[in-house]
């Protein structure tokens, strides 16, 4: 079964709007179109492809029975991190990234086992404790499941991790980085791509652009328990950083059907 993702998809979705060009990172500079607006357009030209490769690393990770956690703690991201990490039997982070949650991982499974514990109490039917007791046990499991909840049933550190907005996750970015853990990531024109094993240059902001590049991973990785391959037209494709090979359905979309789009004044959040 193939999955195809064009330019003309990503465009569609606002993936090429960057931020305001005062707000760029100059090593993203490679990835960068021009400005419209005094707001950065992205290549897309260039993100389609390391697009692509970091879909097929995901599948071949994803055939080896390896486990993803999906970190975005935006709120207009929260629900689309907590979907795709749900429908893949995955894991997730979409409220606060505690420091320590990779790198200190066995106590925060010590902190899981006690939203386990607090969550047995208010299910039991035995009365042991005051309703007053019970009210201060509910709103600390209720605390401990905004952050920890899409982990709970982690049972050790994760083998990817999905990040989008590196600059906000920069925590979860140096922790998975000292534990050697590849990192995926969409990178928006104020990023660092430095630390990135398999970075995605994309609108980090927009609603559209994210859930449509997660879509596809969430595809792929359901495909990778059937093992097959992901299309022939992908095949050439490298699994490792800065060795991508451009297909060439890339030409389909010319500078002038991007200049076109931008000149048509859509806004970044999409």
């Amino acid at each position: 079964m193939n999955i195809e993702i064009t330019l003309e998809d990503l465009l569609k979705n606002g993936s090429h709007f960057g931020h305001n060009k005062k707000r760029w990172n100059p090593k993203m500079g490679k990835f960068i179109y021009g400005e419209k607006n005094g707001t950065h357009i992205l290549d897309l030209r260039k993100s389609l492809p390391l697009l692509e490769n970091s879909i097929k690393f995901a599948f071949e990770s994803a055939k080896q029975n390896k486990k993803f956690l999906f970190v975005s703690t935006k709120k207009q991201h929260s629900d689309l991190v907590k979907t795709i990490a749900e429908e893949t039997n995955n894991f997730y982070v979409n409220f606060r990234w505690l420091g320590g949650m990779l790198t200190n991982w066995n106590t925060v499974k010590k902190s899981i086992n006690t939203l386990q514990e607090y969550e047995a109490i208010l299910e039991s039917d035995e009365n042991l404790f005051t309703k007053k007791e019970l009210g201060d046990i509910e709103k600390k499991k209720i605390r401990l499941d905004k952050t920890l909840g899409g982990i709970r049933e982690m049972k050790n550190t994760p083998d990817v991790v999905f990040i989008i907005d590196t600059n906000k996750e920069h925590i979860a970015v140096l922790e998975a980085k000292k534990l050697g853990i590849p990192i995926i990531a969409i990178i928006d024109t104020n990023c660092d791509p430095d630390p990135i094993n398999y970075p995605i240059p994309a609108n980090d902001d927009g609603v559209k652009s994210v859930q449509f590049i997660l879509e596809n991973f969430s595809k792929v990785i359901k495909l990778s328990s059937d093992q097959k391959d992901i299309s022939s037209d992908q095949k050439d494709l490298s699994t490792e950083k800065g060795d991508t090979v451009i297909p060439e359905k890339v030409d389909t979309v010319t500078p002038e059907v991007i200049e076109k789009v931008i000149k048509e004044g859509e806004s970044k959040d999409v």
